[in-house]
């Protein structure tokens, strides 16, 4: 792949990532190549992950007009205007946010404009275009991670430090530079969900409203947001579903529920409930009471990196909330 770029940005002097305009093909390869990291490779190319999606409108061509679980009208909270880095770009009435529109220099990330602090949230977060490159993850943070810190870099950014902990559509975890495996790759189309307990301090990840399990524990006490990330160029992501609710004896009995039932039934249909509470708790936390894979994954535990996984991330593509 060729790029436009002239002989001053070729000198030795720092390349400025911010005047890079870089022609690309739209062709698909199945693996990234690799950059050194005080650099910025420029034959940048579009890797776009094969993981599953919620639903079938990208093989059909209809990835534009889907709206595939997005039933929700209202949401507790959106994206912050006030809180993202510069290559962050949020539209579609604050739930939607698109990184680097033009062309990529590194790491964006956005935050949710309401604090998680002492109840139970569940949000739903759309991937809406190609997932590719270097990294896209979503997690949550705390407000002294610095949203700009990466933005001529391009890594990992959620859970590099203590402030955050975060989930990589490569499907692993990450908290304080340490990665564990945890889920298989997401891509386009796919629904990532994310249960914040903070009763009882945990962080868990959904994918297409399926449970991976806890992933994080140890979080009581801290004042959380939201927050997602991205390398990738034109590259998007959209709040479906957030919601929020004060932990409840009725919440505590669906956890307990979910417990005791065999975990491979869906609780709703192994147990015989009176038809208003059933359509209730479908309506409500149906996400909590599904049945889980046939294994799911611990919480994280400390490991060394064993290699670096700074790519180049090159030209994208073109570019109801029921409480209880």
């Amino acid at each position: 792949m060729d790029s436009n770029v002239d002989e001053k940005q070729q000198s030795n002097s720092p390349i400025q990532p911010d005047s890079l305009r870089i022609q690309y093909s739209t062709s698909d390869l199945d693996s990234p190549i690799s950059s050194d990291e005080d650099s910025i490779n420029l034959e940048m190319i579009n890797v776009k992950s094969k993981g599953e999606a919620f639903c079938d409108c990208h093989k059909k061509g209809k990835e534009k007009e889907c709206t595939c679980g997005e039933e929700d009208t209202c949401f507790d909270w959106t994206w912050d205007e006030e809180s993202k880095s510069h290559a962050s770009f949020i539209k579609e009435g604050d739930r939607e946010v698109m990184f680097h529109i033009d062309y990529s220099g590194g790491t964006a990330a956005v935050r949710g404009n309401t604090k998680l602090h002492k109840d139970q949230y569940y949000w739903e977060i759309k991937m809406t275009t190609p997932v590719y490159g270097t990294d896209m993850m979503v997690g949550v943070c705390t407000t002294d991670i610095d949203l700009n810190k990466c933005r001529h870099v391009f890594c990992s950014m959620i859970g590099q430090d203590s402030d955050s902990w975060g989930l990589s559509y490569t499907g692993h975890l990450q908290h304080k530079k340490n990665k564990q495996s945890y889920s298989s790759k997401f891509g386009q189309g796919s629904i990532v969900g994310v249960h914040l307990d903070m009763w009882h301090g945990t962080l868990s990840f959904y994918k297409n409203r399926k449970p991976l399990g806890i992933a994080y524990t140890g979080l009581q006490g801290k004042i959380l947001y939201p927050v997602v990330s991205s390398t990738a160029a034109r590259s998007g992501m959209k709040i479906i579903r957030c919601c929020s609710f004060p932990t409840s004896l009725q919440f505590m009995c669906c956890q307990v529920l979910r417990k005791v039932i065999p975990s491979h039934l869906d609780v709703l249909t192994a147990v015989e409930l009176p038809p208003g509470l059933k359509e209730f708790l479908k309506n409500n936390v149906q996400w909590l009471l599904q049945p889980f894979p046939s294994s799911a994954p611990g919480p994280l535990k400390s490991r060394k990196r064993t290699h670096s996984e700074e790519d180049a991330d090159g030209p994208g593509p073109n570019p109801v909330c029921k409480r209880p």
